[in-house]
């Protein structure tokens, strides 16, 4: 999605959760995204919050400009991405010279959050997202996308996290005839006609993904 986005000359805000941004660059270069020439442009920003998981810069709580291309936080921590996007609302953190204040067209796609369940409690998270991720993103018009693993949160959290979004889609590895066949499929999708029917995607080898007729 956000290859063929950034190739259409449409903004994207990447953030770069379950793996490196080193990780993100190579697999949107093998899709045919020149990287550095969208972040010059002003179409593609990789911000990095793996980082924080690994505690490698846990002296640094904060949202750091790195080179004007990107954003990194040090903490994995809920209470300082908090603390750092209400200093976003109020401008007091350093803005991209080309990232500017109206974002009404850009789709903002963060790989998981399941990583930052190892440093936070669910309820607490699940009160950043609704009271001030969510909101920080509705005020500035953005499309967000985000993913999260199945089967490792509790029940009541995914119940949760789903009434708090227009949509839900499912991607699962499933067994059949002894091969893995990954499907998709939409699961809710609010006030809209939906095909919750399971459908095969193929992925090939640049990594782009496709429904099997």
């Amino acid at each position: 999605m956000a290859a063929l986005r950034v190739k259409n000359g449409l903004r994207v805000l990447y953030g770069a959760t379950a793996r490196s941004r080193k990780d993100v660059i190579a697999s949107l270069t093998k899709l045919g995204v020149d990287v550095d020439a969208a972040e010059e442009a002003g179409l593609l920003r990789i911000d990095d919050h793996y980082t924080s998981t690994l505690s490698q810069d846990k002296d640094n709580p904060g949202f750091v400009a790195i080179d004007d291309k990107y954003m990194r936080i040090g903490s994995p921590k809920i209470a300082d991405w908090s603390i750092e996007q209400l200093r976003m609302i109020r401008g007091q953190v350093q803005r991209l010279s080309k990232w500017g204040s109206d974002q009404s067209d850009v789709l903002a796609i963060t790989d998981s959050f399941s990583p930052f369940l190892r440093f936070n409690e669910e309820k607490a998270f699940l009160e950043w997202m609704e009271t001030r991720d969510l909101q920080l993103n509705r005020n500035l018009g953005r499309i967000i996308i985000i993913g999260m693993s199945r089967g490792v949160h509790s029940e009541p959290f995914y119940r949760s996290l789903e009434g708090m979004f227009d949509g839900l889609v499912e991607v699962r590895a499933l067994e059949h005839d002894d091969a893995i066949r990954n499907m998709l499929r939409i699961r809710n999708l609010k006030g809209q006609p939906q095909d919750s029917r399971w459908h095969e995607i193929s992925v090939n080898s640049k990594g782009e993904a496709s429904l099997v007729a």
